[in-house]
């Protein structure tokens, strides 16, 4: 008889060797996979640089800013500051300017003539002086101190009312009123 050897256990598979086209295509798959991972790691990279490069950047655009807000600042002080300067300044100019007119005019005017407005118009370029004298002969004289000063041009008496009588109850209202225009020339607009 016969005997019939049954192997239950498995067998030895052969291995398959790879072809030369197999290997190609593996090696060229693997060489794809490491070139595309390569770029990918080259393009994260490189955005992680740009990332930082631009907060730099950003920290920075924003240092500058708040620098900027307080030269504007300065600047706008600075503008605040030279306008009141010049502004103070001016004032005390005019101020001089009105002290002189004043000067003026006392120094033309009678010691009997009393001065009770001084107004100027810089549109008419006009002072207006009113007030009081004692009599009509005192506004000759007046109109005449204010001709003679070469500062006024144009002196015009507008308007004038001497008191009628001499009643012992009106002693208040026995001064002559007048009221003068002129131009000066030291006035500026």
């Amino acid at each position: 008889m016969e005997t019939i050897d049954i192997n239950l256990l498995p067998g030895r598979k052969r291995k398959k060797k790879l072809s030369r086209e197999d290997k190609q295509i593996i090696f060229i798959g693997f060489s794809v996979f490491f070139l595309i991972f390569g770029m990918y790691a080259g393009v994260l990279y490189t955005k992680s640089q740009k990332t930082s490069e631009l907060d730099n950047l950003n920290t920075r655009i924003n240092a500058l800013a708040s620098v900027q807000k307080v030269l504007n600042l300065r600047s706008a002080l600075g503008s605040k500051t030279f306008y009141y300067e010049t502004s103070i300044k001016n004032f005390s100019l005019k101020q001089s300017d009105w002290n002189k007119l004043v000067e003026e005019i006392g120094r033309s005017l009678p010691k009997e003539t009393k001065i009770n407005q001084l107004s100027a118009d810089k549109g008419s370029m006009l002072i207006t002086i009113s007030g009081t004298t004692k009599n009509l002969q005192t506004l000759a004289w007046t109109m005449y101190a204010l001709n003679g000063n070469q500062d006024f041009s144009t002196v015009t008496l507008k308007d004038y009312k001497v008191p009628y009588g001499g009643s012992a109850h009106n002693q208040g209202s026995q001064y002559t009123t007048f009221t003068i225009t002129l131009k000066w020339k030291g006035m500026k607009k």
